[in-house]
């Protein structure tokens, strides 16, 4: 492209599109890591961002940055293993701005270890909250979107749920049903103009990867080989699966839908 490259009318609207402005993005889990990344690029881009979080206060330091840096963004408490704070969150939204535009299920957690001496309770809160409270959260803002014909979903998921990792057996069983949910349903929305995909992040410097690095000697120096091989250089950070995201919520992704999207710097190509 030359210098004086100037886009006609009709390109510049197009690129317009880029933007969230005056859209209603809910992201769970985003009082922190990726979560928060994905929130405040959203907000970057103009979208008013809903922070549910299982702890009211827990994303209160999140909204407060947003707010003070020009952005807009509500915190409500949103536990999505309980069906009544998810009624409560959907409804809340709703009576508040009249729509949802944007679903990020971002909400998740992990407890490691060899499979043999797994507790069946943990596999339980996993699936809770990795899997089962995905579906019911998305289930509840479907019935919105499906209304007005319109909508994005966005499902956070794992390389876990594609390959195998160590210490991950019944956390990659959740991330692999994220997957397989993300495409059937986007398979079944689409006819009403509702995009599903999932992102899959790989190595992601976050205060939950720091604490299990610190904790675990074997998953520390499993990280470690990792992080050495990942081709682009570095590990990567909430804001890289925050602008994924927020380019999947825009109206340029209208033709993405049922894609598990890797975002790890060339890790799973070599």
């Amino acid at each position: 492209m030359s210098d004086d490259y100037v886009p006609k009318a009709n390109e510049t609207n197009r690129l317009d599109r880029w933007t969230l402005q005056e859209k209603v993005a809910i992201v769970t889990g985003s009082g922190r890591g990726i979560g928060q990344g994905i929130a405040e690029e959203m907000a970057k881009r103009g979208a008013h961002v809903i922070v549910a979080e299982r702890e009211q206060g827990r994303g209160s330091d999140v909204v407060s940055h947003i707010n003070n840096t020009g952005g807009k963004a509500t915190e409500i408490k949103a536990d999505v293993t309980d069906k009544e704070d998810i009624r409560n969150l959907v409804d809340s939204v709703l009576e508040m701005h009249g729509r949802i535009d944007i679903l990020v299920n971002n909400a998740g957690m992990s407890i490691l270890g060899d499979f043999i001496d797994g507790k069946e309770r943990h596999w339980d809160a996993m699936i809770g909250v990795n899997l089962k409270g995905l579906i019911l959260l998305t289930r509840a803002v479907l019935a919105h979107m499906v209304e007005v014909e319109r909508g994005k979903i966005i499902n956070i998921a794992s390389p876990a749920g594609q390959i195998a990792i160590i210490q991950h057996a019944a956390y990659s069983a959740t991330k692999g049903g994220v997957v397989a949910f993300t495409r059937s349903l986007a398979a079944e929305v689409a006819r009403y103009h509702i995009n599903v995909n999932a992102i899959s992040p790989g190595l992601i410097m976050t205060h939950g990867v720091e604490t299990y690095r610190k904790a675990d000697k074997v998953y520390a120096d499993y990280f470690k080989k990792i992080e050495e091989a990942i081709p682009w250089g570095r590990p990567g950070q909430p804001r890289d699966i925050g602008n994924l995201a927020a380019f999947l919520a825009s109206d340029e992704s209208e033709y993405i839908t049922g894609q598990c999207i890797v975002i790890d710097g060339g890790t799973m190509g070599i």
